[in-house]
């Protein structure tokens, strides 16, 4: 089992290599995609799947969630009309993830996720790197805006976010309900300083993407958890609450200088995009309109495409159908049940949903993954706090 942790934290690291394409026998794939059906043939080889029912077996809500889901994005994609389109979504963004999601909950134990965790921070470091590399050398999209590797500023932006957020944990040391690695203790102090340079670089690429969606996102994350640490009469706690609100306020100041396309704001061009993917949901509220063809269903546009309609509801809504969006919601739900009092991961979700208000934070391969990252790490703790309760009751 040890290759097979390696492997997860390897695929996690690798994830923007989705951008590497090819086709064998004719059949789209993808770099991530062929990491990910290695390292779950290896998982059946070696039987993980046994485990499964162990970690899921209290889970009701989860499984109904994620078997509604996959009904939902299941049918929309058999009455699309472009079908290899769908197809393709399909398997990418639902059937690897979750594939992905089933390994990894069988495999990864509480203190593996802190190094989980680091695979994750250690790859949006990699990816800011890169991008920085970009910005100095001017290479920018025709709005002048940072892409780096990726397709769209957009695209860079939420694969940054989330690394980000763990980064800024890591420097202020927040409390976690899973171990860090006590192996350093004498080198806090380096640590700290590593973190918030790591923190500062992924915020120095994130405002040259000029991205209003991750601002907003990273904003009200952040500013939930400093309202989080104000609610404790812990001095630590008020003074770790200065620094959180302090680059909360960043990112809303940051929010002032973005700029629309064409002269248009923001948020008057996503008006007009969501008033067409709701009268798409009303014209087909059952199957959907199939996943990937939002961009073809919407009217021609002045020089930019809407491959998504910039809400992440809105996108379960018209591209999974009612029954796929009831299973999103109901992995809300179960997620936000049972994570009442794990801040770390409250943060993270919380990001994923409020940037999704103005963005499809889960339509893409990579975003898929970290989605489901959470969502395992969250079945992860969840298991172990039912194993302590039972333990506890045994010894009464």
């Amino acid at each position: 089992m040890n290759v097979i942790k390696r492997g997860i934290c390897l695929i996690i690291f690798c994830l923007p290599l989705y951008l590497i394409r090819f086709e064998i026998f004719k059949i789209p794939t993808t770099v991530l995609e062929l990491l990910i059906y290695v390292l779950f043939v290896l998982w059946l080889v070696n039987k993980g799947y046994k485990g499964l029912w162990m970690a899921l077996k209290h889970e009701r809500l989860l499984i109904w969630g994620t078997l509604l889901l996959l009904l939902g994005v299941s049918v929309a994609t058999l009455f699309s009309w472009n079908l290899r389109l769908s197809a393709g979504i399909w398997k990418a963004w639902f059937i690897d993830p979750i594939l992905f999601f089933a390994v990894f909950i069988t495999v990864i134990k509480k203190e593996g996720i802190k190094r989980v965790f680091d695979s994750l921070l250690l790859s949006g470091l990699v990816v800011a790197i890169i991008s920085l590399i970009y910005l100095i050398c001017g290479n920018l999209n025709y709005q002048g805006r940072l892409q780096g590797i990726f397709n769209s500023p957009n695209y860079l932006a939420m694969y940054l976010a989330v690394p980000l957020l763990l980064s800024l944990w890591s420097a202020f040391r927040l409390p976690l309900e899973f171990p860090l690695d006590s192996s350093h203790e004498g080198l806090k102090g380096v640590l700290r300083g590593i973190y918030v340079a790591i923190s500062l670089i992924m915020i120095i690429v994130l405002f040259f993407t000029k991205s209003f969606g991750v601002l907003f996102g990273l904003s009200i994350a952040l500013g939930f958890a400093a309202i989080v640490f104000l609610y404790g009469k812990n001095k630590k706690k008020i003074a770790l609450s200065v620094l959180i609100l302090g680059f909360a306020l960043i990112f809303v100041l940051g929010l002032w200088k973005i700029q629309s396309l064409e002269g248009l704001k923001s948020f008057d061009a996503r008006f007009i995009i969501w008033e067409k993917a709701i009268d798409a949901f009303l014209e087909n509220p059952i199957t959907g309109i199939g996943p990937g063809t939002f961009e073809y269903y919407f009217p021609p546009y002045p020089k930019w495409g809407v491959p998504q309609p910039h809400n992440v509801f809105l996108a379960f809504l018209i591209q999974t159908g009612l029954v796929g969006f009831v299973g999103f919601v109901l992995l809300l739900i179960w997620f936000y049940k049972n994570n009442a009092k794990n801040l770390a991961l409250l943060c993270l979700m919380t990001y994923v949903l409020a940037h999704g208000l103005v963005d499809t934070t889960y339509w893409k391969n990579d975003l898929s993954v970290i989605f489901w990252v959470i969502i395992g790490v969250a079945v992860i703790l969840q298991f172990y706090r039912i194993k302590q309760s039972v333990s506890l009751i045994d010894e009464e």
